[in-house]
């Protein structure tokens, strides 16, 4: 009887996980890619962040955070993962010079060959942004993310996501220099 009562209990957990990823697991694919930039890395994280998730789901307080709580999980595997790597070669290889627009695809929807160059910039411009400005930055101006979920994400306050957001712009900015101009 109680090894019936376990086993509806985690076929329920199990339910409600599935629920909630079903509604973020795009956003998490995107994210797992931007962060790897390898398709078979971001596989791989995305796989092991789903497993770590499901077996502590039920840990999970409040499920209304559970995107956040999963994309920092994510994060923080990822960030393990280049530590690991770190301590086993002198040097990183974090994908070469792709840059990020092109491994994420789906950004951004480029019409005619000056906007096409535009784009190829900011993009350009958004790679050469330190890890701390870019990612805030993509999370909210890419993902649609608000401040309070960036701040779950990366283990920030508000005001420090709304800081290095503003920084990041900025940043931008400097980089795409005065004469660009975005329509």
């Amino acid at each position: 009887m109680v090894l019936q009562r376990n086993q509806d209990n985690v076929a329920v957990r199990n339910e409600q996980f599935t629920v909630h990823y079903e509604e973020i697991h795009l956003q998490a694919w995107r994210l797992a890619l931007y962060l790897c930039g390898r398709r078979e890395d971001a596989e791989d994280l995305l796989a092991e962040t789903v497993a770590g998730a499901i077996r502590n789901f039920d840990k999970l307080r409040d499920v209304s955070k559970f995107k956040g709580w999963f994309l920092k999980s994510m994060r923080n595997l990822h960030i393990d993962h280049i530590r690991r790597a770190k301590r086993q070669m002198d040097v990183a290889d974090f994908g070469g010079d792709v840059m990020v627009w092109e491994r994420l695809g789906r950004y951004p929807q480029i019409e005619g060959p000056q906007r096409s160059t535009e784009t190829r910039q900011i993009f350009r411009a958004i790679d050469r942004l330190p890890e701390s400005l870019r990612t805030p930055l993509v999370l909210n101006a890419l993902e649609g993310l608000d401040i309070r979920e960036i701040g779950d994400v990366m283990g920030l306050g508000q005001s420090a996501v709304k800081v290095r957001i503003h920084r990041a712009r900025k940043k931008l900015m400097e980089l795409l220099g005065e004469d660009f101009e975005v329509d």
